[in-house]
C-alpha cells in the first residue's frame, strides 16, 4: 500500500532545488556586483564628450571644494598658471578718495577733455557696453578710426600693464595716451586742456576742495580718472561659485569650467583672480605684411621676439565685452572658441619680403607654446560657452 505523503515528495524536492538554485544565483550576482570595479569618470582631459548624469554629478563633486582641491589643469610648456580665486574687490573709497573718484567720474563723461569738445572717455568706454564701445576699433577725433579695439575697463584697477601692447604701467600714465592721441582726444598741447579745466568753476572748486590748491594740474586730472576707474569692477557668478555657492553654476557650466582647465587649455593663459596671466602671447593674429598688420609688443620694445605678442586680456565679464581681440575681428565668443580649436592664426610664409623683414617674419610666425589645436564636440563648445558667460 502506497503512503499518501509519497506523492508529494517529488514536488517538494523540485521546489527545494529551484529555491537553492535561485539563492545561489543571487549570491553569484551579489558577488559580481561587489567585485565589479566602481565606475570612475576621468577628471581630466579624457572626461566624456557626451557625459551622463552620473558623470556630471561626479564632476560637480570634484569642483565642490576650494580651487586648490579641483582637478589639475592641463598645462603646456612655460605656462604661468595661478590657481583660480575670487577677486578681492577694492573697498569702496571713502572721504577724500570718494570725492576724487566722483570727480573722476564727471571728467570721464565730459567731452571738455577733448580738443574738439565732442569726445569723452565714455565715447569709447561705455558702461552699458561693458565699458567698451562694441566696435571692432573705435572712432575718435574728427571720426578718425583707431587701430585697436577699446578694451573693457572692468579690471583696470587690478592690472599693472595697460593697452594691448603694455606700454603703460599705471592707470595715471595710461590716461595720457587717449588725451594726447591724434585719433582720440587730440590734445596736442596739454596746457590748453588745463586752461579749459581751470576756466571751469565747478572743476576748479572741486579739485581745490581736495588738493587745497586753487589750480588744477595734469596729475590731478589723471589721478581723478584713475580713482574712478578703480571702482568699476563688480562680483560675478563665478566669484560666488568659488566662494562656496554651489548653485551659482549649472552642471553644464561646471563642465565648461572643466573643459576650460583641461581639454581646451584656456587656463594656460587665463588664470588667477583676474583670469589673465599678465603676459604677452603670440596667437597668430599679427597679420604680418598684410593690411591689418599689427606687431603688438614689438612696437614698444623693438625686440623682434615680441613681434605679434599682445597682453593677455582678463576674461572677467567677457560675455559683455564683444567684439574680441586687439583688432576686434571676432564678434562672438562662439567664433573665438573655434579660432582657438584651430590653434590660432598663422603668418603667410610664402610672401616675398625685403631681406631686412625676414627675421621679423620668423618671429611673428612663432606662436606661443601655450597654444595648440584641440577639438570639441558641439555639446562641449556649448558647455564652454556657457561657462564663459558666467565669468
Amino acid at each position: 500500500m502506497t503512503n499518501a505523503d509519497d506523492t508529494t515528495t517529488p514536488h517538494i524536492t523540485t521546489w527545494t532545488a529551484s529555491a537553492m538554485a535561485l539563492a545561489v544565483l543571487c549570491v553569484v550576482i551579489a558577488t559580481v556586483l561587489t567585485l565589479r570595479p566602481e565606475h570612475r569618470v576621468p577628471l581630466d582631459a579624457r572626461f566624456p564628450a557626451a557625459p551622463q548624469a552620473a558623470d556630471l554629478a561626479a564632476l560637480r563633486q570634484a569642483y565642490a571644494g576650494p580651487p586648490s582641491a579641483w582637478p589639475r589643469p592641463r598645462l603646456l610648456p612655460r605656462a604661468r598658471f595661478t590657481e583660480m580665486a575670487p577677486l578681492a574687490l577694492h573697498a569702496p573709497p571713502e572721504g577724500e578718495a570718494r570725492k576724487l573718484a566722483r570727480l573722476g567720474a564727471g571728467l570721464f563723461e565730459d567731452p571738455l577733455l577733448s580738443a574738439s569738445g565732442h569726445v569723452s572717455c565714455q565715447s569709447c568706454h561705455n558702461r552699458r557696453l561693458g565699458w567698451g564701445d562694441a566696435l571692432p576699433t573705435s572712432f575718435g577725433h574728427a571720426r578718425a578710426k583707431g587701430k585697436r579695439n577699446a578694451q573693457s575697463l572692468f579690471t583696470v584697477g587690478y592690472k599693472s600693464q595697460f593697452f594691448w601692447d603694455g606700454r603703460s604701467t599705471s592707470l595715471e600714465q595710461q590716461a595720457l595716451a587717449p588725451l594726447t592721441d591724434d585719433r582720440e582726444m587730440a590734445n596736442h598741447d596739454i596746457t590748453a586742456l588745463l586752461e579749459r579745466l581751470n576756466a571751469t568753476e565747478r572743476y576748479r572748486a572741486a579739485f581745490s576742495a581736495i588738493t587745497q590748491d586753487p589750480e588744477i594740474y595734469l596729475t590731478d586730472v589723471t589721478g581723478a580718472l584713475a580713482a574712478f576707474q578703480r571702482t568699476l569692477e563688480r562680483p560675478t557668478r563665478f566669484d560666488r561659485f568659488m566662494q562656496g555657492n554651489a548653485n551659482a553654476l549649472s552642471d553644464t557650466q561646471i563642465w565648461g569650467l572643466h573643459l576650460f582647465r583641461t581639454k581646451a587649455g584656456c587656463a594656460n593663459c587665463h588664470s588667477g583672480p583676474t583670469l589673465s596671466d599678465g603676459g604677452f602671447h603670440n596667437i597668430g593674429l599679427s597679420f604680418f605684411n598684410r593690411k591689418l598688420e599689427d606687431l603688438g609688443r614689438h612696437g614698444v620694445t623693438g625686440d623682434p621676439a615680441d613681434a605679434g605678442r599682445f597682453l593677455t586680456p582678463s576674461l572677467r565679464h567677457v560675455s559683455r565685452t564683444a567684439p574680441y581681440m586687439h583688432n576686434g575681428i571676432f564678434p562672438s565668443l562662439a567664433g573665438l572658441i573655434r579660432f582657438y580649436e584651430a590653434g590660432g592664426g598663422r603668418v603667410r610664409m610664402e610672401q616675398q619680403l625685403p631681406p631686412e623683414r625676414h627675421a621679423l617674419r620668423e618671429a611673428a610666425a612663432r606662436k606661443s607654446p601655450q597654444l595648440e589645436p584641440f577639438e570639441l564636440t558641439p555639446a562641449e563648445r556649448a558647455a564652454l560657452l556657457a561657462y564663459l558667460e558666467a565669468l
